[in-house]
């Protein structure tokens, strides 16, 4: 059981230092603040050029503060402090995993670039995170920085699909991509504002989640999103705001069935259906997933590399058709982390997984009791949030390219929750 604490708004950083503690939060408010931001944008606008996709301002922030934390370090005062912000050792597992996968890459590059990406982000763009986040103030203003993403993202999604410009998925230019930063981001923060006690912030969560609706063209997006709603239907303690809830979702699911004439409503039927336009193959996903399951089979414990499952995957569909394996399909993140790093890639990503929806799943519960409301805010929204991301990456992979920033942001939001309000994770 937690141990709910009353946490004022002051930062705590610069309740226990100095002006050097001060500035070192708000330099990493800062840099949060740039990273939670152009996440919005993804890789705009330089998505053609592999250094930007590198060095992109998400990326660029992680890597900044792990050189400024290695300066901060120097002190004792420093790494105690550090020591504080680290990401739990399951992350830390995983991520050795990916290292080591790469001995078994067919080629060095796309495994190390990849491997790169997703240590600045789960360490460095976590500690990045977990340093800005030192107290409830801080806290609400990264919630708030999380929903201007979210809103500018699906705004601009929307503005394609009715003709504005010429992509329906924004500025991520892939519906599966989309589908999972929306799908994840969009539950999170309409669960934070249906916690609120103002009228007009239930109301912006209940629009953000009808628009998200209509602006996805993949059935992942949908279905993270509907799962999200329904558990903040669960979870959220007064009923007239599970009714309310439960009106946002299907009047989005409404919309999305009165658009059925229009190519990104027609997009979307495709994708939700199980098989492919000639109606005798499976759906591309389907025959993709077995693809990546015979892989296994064959290379359980050395996988692919991280990053490389298009290297060898089109060496295993044995009799099954291979249909357009160019195009852009979505990956199930549970098969192709075990694809790529093998069963002690899938064992450390699930140990991630349990741990933090356990810790997720505590702090509700204690805060559903007694808690102030700035706890049971956080902690609903943390949940929901988390909830929909498990379902996102059964139709995408939360730890790829461009999309990892979300699951790392979630995962950082539940443990400095905790660690706020009176446990250490």
């Amino acid at each position: 059981m937690f141990k709910w604490l009353s946490v004022s708004g002051r930062d705590i950083v610069g309740a226990e230092g100095g002006p050097w503690d001060r500035w070192f939060g708000r330099c990493a408010l800062a840099l949060t603040g740039m990273a939670i931001v152009s996440s919005a944008f993804h890789f705009w606008p330089f998505e053609d050029k592999q250094v930007w996709r590198m060095l992109c301002l998400p990326n660029l922030g992680a890597f900044l503060w792990i050189a400024a934390l290695s300066l901060y370090g120097l002190s004792g005062r420093g790494r105690r402090r550090i020591s504080t912000l680290l990401p739990h050792v399951s992350i830390l597992a995983y991520v050795a995993v990916n290292v080591m996968s790469i001995a078994f890459a067919a080629g060095p590059g796309r495994a190390v670039s990849f491997t790169i990406k997703l240590a600045l982000m789960l360490i460095g763009g976590y500690l990045l995170f977990c340093s800005a986040m030192s107290g409830v103030r801080p806290m609400r203003t990264i919630y708030g920085l999380i929903i201007a993403a979210a809103v500018i993202c699906v705004s601009y999604s929307l503005l394609g699909k009715y003709g504005v410009h010429g992509s329906e998925s924004g500025f991520f230019g892939n519906s599966y991509k989309y589908g999972t930063y929306v799908g994840t981001l969009v539950p999170l923060c309409a669960a934070y504002l249906f916690m609120s006690s103002r009228d007009w912030q239930r109301l912006l969560g209940g629009v953000l989640v009808v628009e998200a609706l209509i602006s996805s063209s993949s059935l992942g997006c949908v279905a993270a999103i509907a799962a999200g709603m329904v558990v903040s239907a669960i979870v959220v303690p007064r009923w007239w705001v599970r009714f309310y809830i439960m009106g946002c979702l299907l009047a989005g699911i409404g919309v999305l069935v009165l658009l059925g004439s229009s190519g990104a409503s027609l997009s979307l039927q495709e994708d939700m259906a199980l098989a492919e336009k000639d109606g005798t193959n499976l759906r591309q996903r389907y025959i993709e997933w077995q693809a990546e399951m015979n892989l296994l089979e064959e290379r359980s414990f050395t996988g692919t590399g991280a990053g490389c499952v298009n290297d060898y995957r089109s060496n295993f569909y044995y009799r099954l058709p291979k249909l357009n394996t160019l195009k852009a399909f979505d990956q199930n993140g549970w098969i192709a982390t075990s694809a790529e790093t093998g069963v002690f890639g899938l064992v450390c990503f699930c140990w991630i997984v349990v741990y933090h929806l356990r810790l997720a799943y505590a702090q509700l519960t204690t805060a559903s009791e007694v808690a102030p409301a700035a706890a049971q805010r956080f902690a609903t929204a943390n949940f929901v949030g988390f909830s929909a991301l498990f379902v996102a990456n059964l139709f995408s992979s939360v730890h790829y390219n461009g999309v990892v920033i979300v699951f790392a942001l979630v995962l950082a939001l539940i443990s400095r929750t905790c660690a706020l309000f009176g446990r250490q994770p």
